[in-house]
């Protein structure tokens, strides 16, 4: 908060940060003298700052968007802050600029129908959840008084199952003729139960040989998962550095380095893109004619489908698997009809 009289006029202005647009405002003190000024600025508490005196039905989109999505900046992942920044400027774009205090229930199903059409409805409904979750933060802020689209439902979608490899599948994919390169980010998913982006975010600094263990960045969750280095991780990391493969030539000096770079850039400090090899694997599984439905993430619900069908600890899964909550692991604890098959044959009287 300061004072200056730097305009034609002489007269004193107060500039101050404003908590609802999170810039620099100013207001007359009406005075040209000095002295009187500093009585203005002495009487302009926190208190009766403009969040107090400001008519809250005056906000429009517009106005709250600096103060709402810095928040998000400050708190949240990036990739968070993103999918918030681009949803309220999508409500913006097809709504207008409303005054929020006006904004109701009708406004935001004519936002679903013409949203829906311009991206799929599991977009659709990720635009729904933030848009709901930011009007919530602006009564936290209290720039709204309560929130006219609490009870806006978002689209049902029919849950696809999350298919999961069948082990011997896995083992004709890694017999199979496949780069070597794609082979090591298989096994290595696989063996670490990870989202293609965190295999490919990998660098060598997140290898702690020393504790014996790898740390890998979950941007979903914005948290790091600690993996214990297992003998087949030990196998696939000495591979991978073998430097008498002159095909696969790597060094471990630089801790920068991607684990699984570009090599069609010849420069370790360029990661592959995940479409990339995705693509690469579901070419893979043409050639070997299996299903259809498969794709890479189909090898992270193999990893845990797996640990907990071979009586894994689900508290311990749910650690490996990097969820957040057990009720994420929970759903991956379906069971085969051969293992129902077992079971039941077993009760024997």
């Amino acid at each position: 908060m300061f004072l200056s009289n730097a305009n034609k006029s002489k007269t004193y202005y107060l500039y101050f940060l404003n908590p609802v647009t999170n810039k620099v405002t100013s207001r007359s003190c009406k005075t040209k003298l000095k002295s009187e000024a500093l009585r203005v600025m002495k009487e302009f508490k926190i208190g009766n700052s403009p969040r107090s005196k400001i008519d809250i039905s005056s906000l429009k989109l517009s106005t709250v968007r600096d103060k709402l999505l810095s928040h998000y900046q400050s708190n949240n992942s990036k990739n968070t802050f993103l999918s918030y920044r681009n949803s309220f400027d999508n409500l913006s774009r097809i709504i207008g600029d409303m005054f929020i205090s006006s904004i109701g229930k009708s406004d935001l199903e004519e936002f679903k129908l013409r949203r829906s059409k311009e991206v799929n409805l599991i977009s659709t409904n990720i635009d729904i959840r933030n848009i709901k979750a930011m009007f919530n933060k602006l009564i936290e802020f209290e720039l709204l008084e309560f929130s006219k689209i609490k009870t806006i439902k978002q689209f049902k979608i029919e849950k696809k199952k999350m298919l999961a490899i069948d082990p011997h599948d896995i083992e004709k994919i890694l017999n199979s003729e496949i780069g070597i390169q794609l082979k090591q980010i298989v096994r290595f998913t696989f063996l670490t139960a990870s989202r293609i982006s965190e295999v490919l975010n990998m660098r060598i600094k997140d290898i702690d040989f020393d504790r014996e263990e790898i740390n890998i960045f979950q941007q979903k969750t914005n948290s790091y998962k600690v993996i214990p280095l297992s003998s087949g991780l030990v196998e696939l990391l000495s591979e991978i550095t073998n430097e008498n493969n002159y095909r696969n030539v790597f060094t471990m000096t630089d801790n920068e380095n991607y684990l699984f770079f570009n090599k069609l850039k010849n420069n370790r400090c360029f990661k592959l893109r995940a479409d990339t090899i995705s693509k690469q694997f579901k070419n893979v599984l043409r050639k070997l004619k299996l299903n259809n439905d498969f794709k890479f993430h189909s090898l992270r619900h193999t990893s845990i489908t797996e640990l907990l069908r071979n009586n894994t600890p689900i508290h311990i899964v749910k650690e490996i698997a990097g969820h957040k909550s057990i009720s994420t692991t929970m759903i991956y604890s379906h069971v085969k009809s051969s293992d129902l098959k077992k079971a039941v044959n077993a009760l024997n009287f």
